[in-house]
């Protein structure tokens, strides 16, 4: 009897251990509002010196960008005082930003890509100086701006969430789940059209957030993922262009 009653007392313990466990493995869920800031670029110089056939050029390269509007001018100036003017747009690459121009002149697509304190800017073929080396611009943290943006997340039930980023998307409603530690909100836009009624595809915003630890109440928002699909000639979607956005500093979002 004595045997018994240890067994089960036994049993018991690791039972209670083992569940005490699963508990504290559990992913713990995001319940309430959190709030936090974006910040972000809205105006951008890079600055670098471009030699070709022998002629030195000094280039410089704004990216600005507002609600309506990401604009792209690229200036070049040489030893003589020849100046040079392309005005364009850009857009969020995958890693990259992608610079286009629609001003009749070839090449008319450019990307812009970090190289540690650096980015290269590049056509698809490549573009180099006299010596074969790249052209390599730094960006003029004095000339250059950054804006901060509010964002909101409201987690509810049956994993639905509100995600409102201020002068950006507006309010918008979407799900959220657990992605191994992190928790993945993802928003789909509604579908649009164009200025001649030719109807856009969704896109599809995916948040990717952490807690800032296990006992804490902050959130941690570390990416933001932008999925475009592209379209056929008749209309069809082809495929998923991606975009994302890492974050050097990570934006904290606090439980109100």
């Amino acid at each position: 009897m004595f045997y018994q009653g240890t067994n089960k007392c036994l049993i018991r313990g690791l039972f209670l251990a083992l569940l005490g466990c699963l508990c504290a493995c559990s992913p713990k869920e995001p319940e309430g509002k959190f709030q936090g800031v974006v910040k972000d670029w809205i105006y951008e110089v890079f600055e670098g010196h471009f030699v070709e056939k022998s002629k030195e050029w000094t280039f410089e390269l704004i990216l600005s960008q507002s609600p309506d509007l990401m604009k792209a001018e690229v200036t070049l100036k040489d030893t003589d005082g020849t100046t040079m003017n392309r005005v364009g747009k850009w857009k969020t690459g995958d890693g990259e930003r992608v610079i286009e121009f629609d001003d009749g002149s070839s090449p008319s697509e450019f990307f812009l890509i970090k190289r540690g304190v650096r980015y290269a800017y590049q056509t698809t073929d490549g573009l180099f100086n006299d010596d074969g080396s790249p052209l390599l611009l730094v960006r003029n943290e004095g000339r250059s701006i950054k804006g901060s943006y509010p964002i909101e997340f409201i987690f509810g039930e049956n994993g639905g969430v509100l995600v409102s980023r201020s002068g950006v998307d507006g309010v918008r409603s979407g799900s959220w789940k657990h992605a191994g530690e992190r928790i993945l909100v993802s928003i789909k836009l509604p579908v649009t059209q164009d200025a001649n009624g030719k109807t856009l595809p969704e896109e599809n915003y995916k948040y990717f957030l952490s807690w800032a630890d296990q006992k804490s109440t902050s959130l941690i928002l570390e990416k933001i993922v932008v999925m475009r699909p592209f379209l056929k000639e008749d209309g069809s979607k082809r495929q998923s262009w991606m975009s994302s956005l890492v974050f050097s500093e990570c934006p904290v979002l606090e439980q109100k």
